[in-house]
């Protein structure tokens, strides 16, 4: 559990505090029990002594509880810090398949489920501390009368029995308004993904706006208010019952048990201070109840927070360098997205073998399979059936040091502003300013300590910036899913007869996913792709290729 870890990280300022907050319950007590003198004994001439004893209380209860919060108050800024350290770190190394259709939800996780979780792990000293404090004042009560402490605790066991209940109904409640929440979220991406079409179409804003994002948000406002409305109500019954039990409290004592003014009076003074502790572990509630849905939602989505990272475990596992590997082999593989109505798979049963230094170009209509076959090969996603091999050994036997392989452009690419070369740094100015000559952009982008200027390009130009980060990183085995389409007809020509075959005269192994049947002869195989299935695996043969460059 993240609390536990929490916990042993911050065990200093945590001792701390809860050492500040024994103090402040003590000076509390100390505090109603001359308050209690004061009231039954008066002061009987001694103006100056009972007022000075009651000041030194009141600075001591001040001096400690503020000194708690302080320290609270850093454990809370550390709490935060680390969740969102440890919640994007094992997001980056979820799968992308169990994130690959709810990306939404990292960013709902970052921002909603944080903000949930911390109050709940913050509340932890100070639950301990008003439990201190509430058997501290029971304590002093039971020396006052137990009888009235007997009726006291009918109450109290009566409001924790109702508020037990009430967790129960209002579990499910919480988990609905968390997923309702994610929805909302979704709708907030689209409208930033979709700006520039409900720009051009008012009809598509307007139908986006009453049809799907605020019916979900009236629906998340509806949950929210139900699920809301029930931990006030909580709040507001345990304080009822309370003050109740003190009005109680004094009717019995003087119509039944025949107690003494004197008797009463003390008690109700304690009992008034005991509601505080009391109702703050009644709304403690509220905060326990929502950080555990957000809890929930993260083990949904794959974030089981109770299990703890052993990076030195990950460390020693056993890697393969895969460094002088000579082919991959796909034997029965098999593949079908969550969610598919019909029991065929979306690509498969596919056998298939990449040599090294080979270019393969994967052809086939819409739909046909191609860029799943991608994600299969660079194990993006891990086949329902069958298996994939460097070699003789099963590429899950150390998967990172296989995708270590692999670089390329996706069809659904991402920009990162800084270009880092094979070893995680980044790429020297100079390097990145040839590749950015190289690739027709040295005039519109420039770099400084391996960032690059901007990114706000065309999208043909912001595919040949992906392509520069391939360049820097190097590695074994280059892919395209579509990577021409979007260039002019003169840069498509450089790709297909410059940039590729100077890629293979370097020992790199191509993959590409294209539609330019002129360009096919530029491969050693084409694999065509019909239904997920492969129909055909050609060699066109190797051309003459005058135009091979050294460029890169």
């Amino acid at each position: 559990m993240i609390l536990k870890r929490f916990l042993r990280r911050f065990y200093r300022p945590l001792a701390g505090a809860a050492l500040l907050s024994c103090a402040s319950a003590a000076s509390t007590v100390a505090l109603l029990s001359h308050i209690n003198r004061l009231a039954s004994e008066g002061i009987h001439g001694q103006a100056m002594r009972p007022l000075l004893t009651g000041v030194l209380w009141l600075v001591a209860l001040f001096a400690t509880n503020a000194l708690s919060q302080v320290l609270l108050a850093r454990l809370g800024g550390n709490l935060v810090a680390q969740l969102r350290m440890e919640l994007s770190k094992r997001f980056i190394e979820l799968e992308y398949e169990k994130l690959a259709d709810q990306k939404h939800s990292v960013f709902g996780s970052l921002i909603e489920d944080v903000a949930n979780i911390a109050p709940m792990a913050l509340v932890a000293p100070l639950l301990a501390y008003n439990l201190l404090l509430a058997s501290l004042y029971a304590g002093y009560l039971a020396t006052v009368s137990l009888a009235l402490l007997g009726i006291l605790a009918i109450f109290l066991c009566a409001t924790l029995a109702a508020s037990l209940r009430l967790e129960r109904v209002l579990r499910e409640k919480l988990d609905e308004l968390r997923q309702a929440n994610e929805k909302v979220f979704e709708y907030f991406r689209f409208i930033s993904d979709g700006k520039k079409e409900m720009t051009l179409n008012a009809q598509r804003a307007v139908h986006f706006t009453q049809e799907l994002m605020n019916p979900a948000i009236l629906r998340a406002r509806g949950i929210m208010v139900r699920a809301y409305a029930g931990l006030g109500l909580n709040e507001a019954w345990s304080m009822a019952v309370m003050y109740g039990a003190i009005f109680l409290i004094v009717y019995l004592g003087y119509a039944f048990l025949a107690l003494t003014q004197d008797t009463i009076i003390h008690f109700v003074i304690g009992a008034v201070f005991l509601s505080g502790p009391v109702n703050f572990i009644v709304s403690a509630g509220r905060q326990v109840a929502v950080g555990a849905a957000s809890l929930r939602h993260l083990e949904r989505v794959g974030m089981n927070l109770g299990v703890e990272l052993n990076e030195d475990q990950q460390r020693q596992t056993e890697r393969h360098s895969f460094g002088r590997w000579s082919q991959i082999r796909m034997e029965g593989v098999c593949y079908s997205y969550p969610g598919n109505a019909t029991s065929k798979p979306i690509v498969g049963p596919i056998d298939l073998t990449v040599s090294r230094g080979e270019m393969l170009f994967i052809v086939g209509g819409n739909g046909s399979g191609k860029s799943t076959l991608l994600l299969l090969l660079s194990s993006l996603i891990a086949p329902d059936k069958g298996r994939i091999y460097i070699d003789d050994l099963p590429v899950d036997a150390d998967i990172r040091s296989y995708r270590e392989r692999f670089t390329g452009v996706f069809g659904d690419f991402f920009l990162f502003p800084h270009v880092l070369g094979a070893t995680g740094s980044p790429l020297s100015d100079e390097r990145i300013e040839h590749l950015l000559d190289v690739l027709d952009l040295g005039t519109q982008v420039q770099t400084a300590k391996g960032e690059l200027s901007r990114l706000t390009l065309s999208t043909g130009q912001r595919k040949r910036l992906a392509l520069l980060q391939c360049y820097a990183e190097d590695r074994d085995i280059f892919f395209f899913d579509e990577w021409a389409a979007d260039q002019d007809i003169h840069f498509r020509d450089y790709f297909y007869c410059t940039l590729l075959p100077a890629l293979k005269a370097n020992g790199k192994t191509i993959i590409a996913i294209s539609h330019d049947d002129r360009y096919f002869a530029m491969a050693d195989r084409v694999i065509a792709l019909d239904s997920g299935s492969i129909v055909s695996d050609t060699r066109p043969g190797t051309q003459s290729q005058s135009r091979k460059s050294e460029a890169v």
